[in-house]
């Protein structure tokens, strides 16, 4: 049996074809023409079983040769933007993300929340006489890039550039690139970040990307210059793409769904558990990042092989119905909602509590303004991003009175 995870049916309704896989391959080996084998493990057990096993799944995939092969003495421009905490097995992971952790705690969090609230105020004033707006680029896609930007210390005047530049990390599965624009963008980018942190060791500033400066700087050989680029990419980018995935498909699941917003509007206190519901049910990211199996076992009964890859469905696995009561409906009070979402383990995703906020003080704001909010577009046009990572729409076009 086969499987197309790629086509754009398939990205407007992955939900069928996952139940499909488990129940009748939910460890799926695709072998690619060339004799690669990729797995897909689509049942909630076996994912959390993947995502909490680091001794036979690896996310370095040097880690898979018997030497180790050491780190180029110049990196390559793919390793300039790669080379950080989340495509890292400890010791070096848990180095890593020592470093930013700090920056993340509920209680930082938690003070950003007059900002996000400020900055989704100032969005829907610049639409509100319109009465329409295309969500992803009006809303969805500044809130959460103003934010990280902010946390950064990238400037206004560059967060457009920036913004723009970071599409080529994840173009392969994202926004679709040519190789050559692809790595225009990355050298900018790359280039960009050398002049800040330039910047910032001469002048430092009470921010993050100052604190991660200073802590190579103090520390000698903790952070490599390859290490500092990389980390503060990985920063920007999952601080932005997730919460413009958790928004678009939020809304579009809510205004699909006219009972459970009716419900979550007369409880003002609900949305917490509401965007909990919502990224079980429909969640920013589809698949994990890769990893690649250390060395020949059997996992499950499936004999996997050195280097084999191995992705881990996480939005089969949020529907899975031996874990969820109806999984395919969405139910904003759902109790008990242990989601995987974010992943789990020690590369569960650092931002998670940023984006949990962003997601409620968003959507709370946008459904408090524009009560008669509505699709301009019937839902059967709306338009996917194609690739398997993250699961989100291109643009959503909304109208309201």
């Amino acid at each position: 049996m086969t499987f197309d995870l790629f086509s754009p049916a398939f990205k407007r309704d992955p939900f069928a074809a996952f139940a499909r896989m488990r129940q009748e391959a939910p460890i799926y080996a695709h072998v690619s023409p060339g004799g690669a084998t990729t797995w897909y493990i689509t049942r909630y057990e076996d994912v959390l079983a993947v995502l909490k096993d680091n001794d036979h799944f690896v996310k370095d995939v040097r880690n898979t040769k018997e030497n180790k092969p050491a780190a180029p003495a110049r990196p390559t421009l793919h390793q300039l933007i790669n080379q950080n905490m989340l495509f890292a097995d400890p010791p070096d992971h848990t180095r890593l993300r020592a470093l930013v952790s700090q920056a993340f705690t509920p209680r930082r969090v938690e003070q950003t929340a007059p900002r996000i609230q400020a900055t989704a105020d100032e969005l829907l004033d610049r639409v509100a006489a319109r009465g329409q707006m295309e969500l992803i680029a009006d809303y969805a896609l500044p809130l959460p890039l103003v934010v990280i930007c902010e946390m950064l210390g990238i400037a206004a005047a560059d967060q457009a550039d920036v913004a723009d530049w970071s599409q080529a990390i994840i173009s392969p599965g994202g926004r679709g690139l040519g190789r050559r624009a692809r790595n225009q963008k990355m050298r900018a980018l790359v280039a960009y970040f050398e002049r800040m942190f330039a910047e910032r060791r001469r002048w430092p500033q009470d921010d993050l990307v100052t604190a991660l400066v200073q802590a190579r700087m103090e520390a000698g050989d903790r952070l490599s210059e390859a290490e500092l680029s990389s980390m503060v990419a990985l920063l920007l980018v999952t601080g932005f793409e997730t919460t413009v995935n958790l928004i678009g498909n939020g809304v579009l699941a809510l205004l699909l769904h006219p009972a459970q917003l009716t419900r979550l509007r007369a409880n003002e206190g609900g949305w917490d558990t509401a965007v909990e519901e919502l990224l079980r049910y429909d969640g920013p990211v589809e698949t994990s990042t890769t990893r690649w199996v250390r060395a020949d076992f059997t996992f499950k009964g499936h004999r996997m092989r050195r280097g084999d890859v191995v992705r881990v469905s996480l939005a089969s696995a949020n529907r899975d119905p031996a874990q969820f009561t109806d999984p395919d409906e969405l139910d904003l009070a759902r109790a008990d909602n242990k989601h995987l979402a974010f992943g789990h383990g020690i590369h569960y995703c650092l931002g998670a509590p940023l984006a949990r906020l962003e997601g409620q003080i968003g959507l709370q704001t946008l459904f408090g303004r524009f009560p008669t909010l509505r699709l301009a577009v019937p839902p059967e046009e709306l338009v996917w991003r194609p690739g398997v990572l993250f699961r989100g729409l291109t643009k959503l076009p909304l109208q309201f009175d």
